[in-house]
């Protein structure tokens, strides 16, 4: 998929304030405004940028799609690194808070609250898995009786060994360790159903890292799927979103989601 701007939300909520600054969810609704009276499925989408860079805007292409087949599609604010002193281990706890804030409100928003799916781009992949994987590194004003574990996980370049990423020590700043906050290091049995679409020429998350994590999840009994792309970097440059969708689609129909 591409981070192309593209169709704009129907609403913008805030889900989230934290040290005196709005976090926001970008809401597309179902069906041109959404007819809320029967739930959907919801799509939340974490954005890319190395937990330094990135904003809701990124996730309009894929979170429009999915509004188009049905489904209540959120394209989640998080803290980055560039901003305020944040740090990786602060950015998953907003979308933890993300999570929660969308099933808190799945009557208002229209949703089913036990069909999350997160959606995600490299470092959202990151901090999506982190969720329902890793305890801890909660904000200290989110009900904890609310699960912060999506569904199902729909992913691109994403990555999930924080350990072999060299810049990622110096970002948290002493919060936490590469392990602690790595996927591949806290896999369990009964994680979500996962899909990744990752190039073999990744030159930022090296694919045998991808397939590593795939390999150490199936022999836990989780069904964690992995669609390879030649030839293809992290940006996915040289292939169509269509392409990127189709896959994802796919794997949401065999869950029941579309």
């Amino acid at each position: 998929m591409s981070i192309n701007q593209t169709k704009g939300p129907d609403e913008i909520k805030t889900y989230k304030e934290k040290n005196g600054k709005e976090l926001k969810a970008h809401i597309f609704y179902p069906n041109k405004g959404g007819d809320k009276t029967e739930t959907s499925p919801a799509f939340l989408f974490f954005h890319p940028g190395g937990w330094t860079m990135g904003e809701p805007q990124w996730g309009y292409e894929i979170c429009s799609h999915y509004a188009s087949k049905g489904l209540t599609a959120i394209s989640f604010q998080y803290r980055i690194t560039s901003i305020g002193g944040s740090t990786p281990a602060d950015a998953l706890a907003d979308v933890k808070s993300a999570i929660r804030w969308t099933r808190k409100n799945g009557a208002e928003l229209g949703i089913d609250p036990g069909k999350v799916i997160a959606g995600a781009i490299s470092a959202g992949s990151h901090l999506a898995t982190c969720a329902a994987c890793i305890e801890g590194f909660d904000d200290t004003e989110d009900d904890l009786n609310l699960s912060p574990v999506p569904d199902a996980f729909v992913f691109q370049s994403a990555c999930l060994n924080t350990v072999i990423i060299d810049e990622f020590t110096s970002l948290l700043q002493g919060r936490a360790s590469s392990e602690e906050l790595s996927p591949f290091h806290h896999i369990k049995a009964g994680m979500p159903p996962m899909c990744i679409i990752h190039g073999k020429a990744d030159n930022l998350v090296p694919f045998g890292s991808i397939s590593e994590y795939v390999k150490k999840s199936v022999s836990m009994g989780n069904r964690c799927e992995l669609h390879p792309f030649e030839d293809t970097d992290h940006f996915f440059g040289n292939v169509d979103s269509t392409e990127v969708f189709s896959l994802m689609d796919e794997f949401l129909m065999s869950l029941g989601y579309l």
